[in-house]
């Protein structure tokens, strides 16, 4: 008996909504914002509706059954197999003619199918209508506009989806395309080989005529049957563009103005107030200002439509395109880390909860009754101070989530990849790899997995390695300890957000000076690139959606703290505060703090000990201390979280580094650089393979080192006591290369634009027309 009621799984173009219409049916919290390809693996879940269980699979994005990637591999895997009773076919209404283009590919394949076409509120904003019942019966399929604000349009389409399913009819497509092209006359030639493979012979004469690889593969034709095929000629053209026309038939009359809006256009004049005793000349002259405005107006709805908008004259000006990058980005950091904003208010907060209240308040309560010193502090100083001392960063964290999403779901996102994609395709990657990067700031593990979806694999795999140097959010609580405790002037001012800020521009420079470099050896050259991407168009993030990221983030953020961070800190505490030693003669063992200061050693200052003396050129490495210092990197190998947890174990940063400002900086540095979680390590063998995972563990050790190196002795050299001179090393280190970057690209003529959203000298592809965007 089948474990499931019904399967259904959800198909579509990137960037149609599949993963919001699956959170909406499912209740779950997938990732998803406002670019293609944020969805690399398929996600499950099952769910009771109306007595039934039914299994919902969301897949990723693909455009065609043939494939370029290997994410689409497994969305075109999930079409052929036909394990599941429905295929939910997402169709975004912005670009309906486009998506339809794969329809037709499931429908030519037999796949059963239900339309949904997502984004309805947004053709009502542009005073459209969808005649979506025209639709329906055009193309022979059932078709349900939704929208997903509204869960009663969810229920619709799972009551319909059902009611289809329990019909138990059959779809059969009739499209009349396929008689003008030799689909017959192959289907005779390979009819054997395809009922031995599996495969309805007249899909697979179709998918001969498209050249696609996966099927020639399967079918294994002779010598013979590929010189008969070869003798019919090249019909891949042909065939997409009977698709192509078929789709202008099918949507003739589809999407059309509503009449409020027509009837609005139709008196637009009205609004100029032209006087009515006017020359001749005038008349004309206002004439044509009249059609010269209403043919502006229908330029900007196209546009508006296709994603691009006065906006990006702005953001994707290629003068002020990485200038406005820069200024978002220290907008960001500096209201979130600087004194006295939101984030600092609130981080002080829960200071005052964890330090003076619950610290104070439980070691009082604990030493009144008596219990042993050795519980007290690990309470106090393991647990309150360890655990507490990394939770209250939790609100900057938020903070920085909650710019990051509104950035992705605006479409922002996506113009960074595409006005960087010019710098990247220089360096062997794609703008494709600014998504994986960006996700970087995020979580590490996560990103890797993102890098699926390049098609290259010489490039997924010099991306995979060059992630992990993008500061993840789980660093962050390090850098913020830190520099609040150590870089501020004296008259008060905070260069905190701003050295935070360099830490994230260095992780960014670094991984891009490394991209270059690979790039000239000849066998890490990455393939033929392009870059072909929509433009979304700018949206504002739902509030519902913007408290379900916050609390996602805020959830997986506690979690990690109350689980990982709390078991890993008890563990570190007992190794760092119970060890061995020779008092009056004897062998003991017990707690470190009963005993005089050196009478004994605890487990972990022997083991950390042991390779401490390689950190001191570093600055952090000598000294009583420095054996804390390095035992919070190795802590922070399982969890970076854990690196502040630690340390603040110890009793902070001030008793780990003193007043060596220096050292400080250049630990902040190797924080940043260094190997990066168990999660992410693990996440790199699985995508890149073991060699890979080697290779990035040994180039993160060896940059963290030298880059940590340079960093102390230029703080020692220019006597870095101050955050002026420390915010000169960080300018000069990241800021004057990227400045450099800016202005070399600025002096080349005769090259692909920045800019623009369609060039002829560039590689890449964007729904707009050469009309479209005169002005």
């Amino acid at each position: 008996m089948n474990e499931y009621d019904y399967k259904i799984a959800l198909v579509g173009n990137p960037n149609v909504g599949k993963t919001t219409i699956y959170n909406k049916i499912t209740h779950s919290f997938e990732h998803v914002g406002n670019w293609h390809g944020v969805t690399v693996s398929a996600s499950s879940k099952e769910i009771l509706f109306e007595h039934n269980k039914i299994l919902v699979t969301d897949v990723p994005g693909l455009y065609s059954l043939t494939i370029y990637s290997p994410e689409e591999g497994i969305s075109r895997d999930y079409i052929y197999d036909k394990n599941e009773n429905l295929i939910v076919d997402l169709c975004e209404v912005n670009n309906l003619s486009r998506n339809l283009y794969l329809t037709l590919q499931m429908m030519e394949a037999g796949t059963p199918l239900v339309i949904a076409i997502t984004m309805m509120d947004e053709l009502k904003r542009h005073g459209k209508v969808l005649n979506y019942r025209k639709l329906e019966k055009a193309i022979g399929l059932p078709v349900i506009p939704i929208d997903d604000r509204y869960h009663s349009d969810v229920h619709l389409l799972l009551s319909v989806i059902i009611d289809i399913i329990d019909s138990g009819v059959k779809s059969t497509f009739d499209l009349p395309y396929l008689s003008e092209l030799p689909v017959e006359d192959i289907s005779k030639i390979i009819q054997p080989f395809a009922e031995k493979a599996g495969i309805e012979s007249r899909f697979a004469a179709l998918k001969i005529l498209e050249r696609d690889s996966f099927i020639l593969e399967k079918l294994s034709l002779g010598e013979e049957e590929k010189k008969k095929i070869e003798e019919i000629g090249n019909w891949q053209d042909r065939l997409a563009a009977a698709r192509y026309s078929y789709i202008d038939k099918i949507m003739d009359g589809v999407i059309v103005s509503s009449v409020s809006l027509e009837h609005k256009e139709m008196h637009e004049h009205t609004a100029h107030d032209v006087p009515l005793n006017e020359t001749e000349d005038e008349s004309s002259k206002s004439e044509d200002y009249h059609k010269k405005l209403h043919d502006d107006i229908q330029r900007r709805k196209r546009l508006e439509k296709r994603g691009y908008s006065g906006l990006d004259r702005v953001l994707l000006n290629k003068y002020l395109a990485l200038p406005m990058f820069f200024a978002v980005m220290l907008f960001i950091f500096f209201f979130t880390f600087s004194d006295y904003s939101p984030g600092w208010w609130m981080q002080e907060g829960l200071s005052y909860v964890f330090d003076d209240l619950l610290h104070a308040s439980v070691e009082d309560a604990m030493l009144s009754a008596g219990i042993w010193s050795w519980l007290v502090s690990l309470v106090c100083d393991g647990v309150i101070d360890g655990v507490g001392g990394v939770l209250v960063f939790l609100p900057q964290i938020v903070l920085l989530f909650l710019f990051l999403a509104l950035l992705e779901d605006s479409g922002y996102i996506s113009r960074v990849a595409f006005m960087t994609d010019g710098l990247f395709r220089k360096i062997g990657l794609s703008g494709r790899s600014v998504f994986t990067m960006l996700m970087g700031f995020g979580c590490s593990a996560t990103a890797v997995l993102t890098a699926r979806g390049l098609e290259d694999d010489m490039m997924r795999k010099k991306t995979i390695l060059l992630t992990p140097f993008m500061s993840c959010s789980a660093r962050l609580p390090v850098y913020s300890a830190i520099c609040g405790a150590y870089f501020a002037l004296s008259s008060g001012v905070n260069f905190k957000a701003l050295i935070i800020l360099g830490m994230y521009f260095l992780g960014a420079l670094i991984a891009i000076s490394y991209a270059a470099i690979f790039n000239k050896i000849k066998g890490l050259k990455s393939g033929s690139l392009s870059f072909i991407m929509e433009m979304p168009p700018y949206r504002v993030p739902t509030p519902t959606r913007v408290f379900q990221l916050l609390w996602h983030n805020a959830k997986a953020f506690l979690v990690r703290v109350g689980t990982i961070v709390f078991a890993l800190n008890v563990f570190v505490w007992m190794l760092s505060d119970f060890g061995i030693g020779q008092v009056d003669g004897n062998l003991v063992f017990g707690y470190v703090g009963d005993y005089d200061p050196g009478q004994i050693k605890s487990f972990l200052e022997y083991a950390a000990g042991a390779i401490s003396p390689l950190f001191i050129p570093l600055g952090f490495g000598g000294g009583e201390t420095g054996w804390q210092a390095v035992t919070a990197l190795l802590s922070g190998l399982v969890a970076k979280e854990v690196v502040l947890a630690s340390m603040e174990s110890f009793g902070g940063a001030a008793a780990i580094f003193g007043s060596n400002s220096p050292a400080a900086l250049a630990f902040i540095v190797f924080t940043l650089l260094y190997v990066p979680c168990i999660a992410t390590i693990t996440a790199i063998r699985k995508e890149a393979g073991v060699k890979w995972m080697l290779a990035n563990i040994g180039l993160q050790i060896g940059t963290a080192y030298v880059v940590s190196l340079i960093f102390y002795w230029l703080g020692v050299l220019f006597v870095a006591q101050t955050a002026v001179a420390l915010s000169i090393v960080i300018a000069l280190v990241v800021l004057v290369p990227a400045t450099l970057i800016i202005i070399r690209r600025l002096r080349k003529k005769n090259r692909a634009c920045n800019s623009c959203p369609y060039c002829n000298d560039c590689n890449k592809t964007l729904c707009v027309s050469d009309q479209d965007l005169e002005s």
